[in-house]
């Protein structure tokens, strides 16, 4: 899609010269003479950034970069994703966060106001989901869907829209998370799990097997989720040659905890869906 090419190439300028939140961006003029584009073409790229609130145009000044967080619009993550754009550590963690807590809240409703018609959709969804296990397929894509009808069972369409940028954002690393055929055969397991609990608007039990079924699965996404998005790691150097740099230093307590997490993905994803 031109339109979004255009703009991922605004996102790919603002990351790599290294504007900072107030920063003034280059004209329009500049800007469609570096990409060779055309100025209705930078202007309809622009006009979209500004309406996620990822720049702000002010009249006769110019456009400007807002603050990264509080500011910016929720879909504004969903366009970083399909841009390719990498999205920043804190946006992975808290987004993660969020979804738990979303969730979990949504099992509680979706066991007290279910509907025949939500009992048939998920029960549907499983039926597809063991069919694709049997034929070597991935459940990336009914995983998602699985989840997204717990949600819809709890009638309430705007925490539906909340959960759906989640697995927006996640389809990338989803579809890198189920390429492990053991990953699909567990989270099927338990989602069988979460259908009984629903059907028997059992609360507590749902709320048990949603945290177990979600934990190992958060903590891959906090670790991975950034990196998948465009992040680049340097090039190994040359056995035996010397760094032309020195060393960064480093950073107390920063690799211990990567270290951490790296052992606690382990575990977890032996454990959880």
């Amino acid at each position: 899609m031109e339109g979004l090419e255009q703009t991922a190439k605004l996102l790919k300028l603002i990351r790599e010269r290294g504007f900072h939140p107030g920063d003034k961006l280059p004209s329009e003029r500049d800007l469609a003479a570096l990409f060779g584009m055309s100025r209705s073409a930078v202007r309809e790229a622009l006009i979209r950034l500004d309406t996620l609130r990822i720049i702000e145009s002010r009249p006769k000044s110019g456009v400007y970069l807002r603050p990264f967080a509080a500011e910016r619009s929720i879909e504004a993550m969903v366009l970083f994703t399909e841009t390719d754009t990498p999205l920043s550590e804190d946006d992975v963690v808290q987004s993660v966060e969020l979804r738990s807590v979303l969730e979990s809240e949504a099992m509680r409703l979706a066991c007290l106001r279910r509907t025949p018609a939500d009992l048939a959709r998920l029960n549907q969804i499983l039926q597809a989901s063991a069919a694709a296990i049997s034929r070597g397929e991935t459940l990336a894509d009914l995983d998602a869907e699985f989840h997204k009808a717990i949600v819809a069972a709890t009638q309430n369409h705007v925490l539906l829209r909340f959960i759906n940028v989640f697995y927006l954002i996640s389809r990338k690393r989803r579809e890198v998370y189920f390429q492990a055929s053991q990953q699909s055969q567990r989270s099927h397991a338990q989602h069988l799990q979460l259908y009984r609990a629903i059907a028997a608007q059992d609360v507590e039990a749902g709320q048990k097997i949603l945290r177990r079924h979600i934990k190992g699965v958060d903590v891959y996404f906090r670790m991975f989720f950034a990196e998948a998005h465009g992040a680049q790691r340097p090039a190994p150097a040359a056995k035996g040659a010397r760094s032309a740099a020195p060393p960064a230093r480093r950073v107390p307590g920063r690799a211990k905890g990567r270290v951490a997490t790296k052992v606690a993905v382990q575990g977890s994803l032996a454990k959880a869906k």
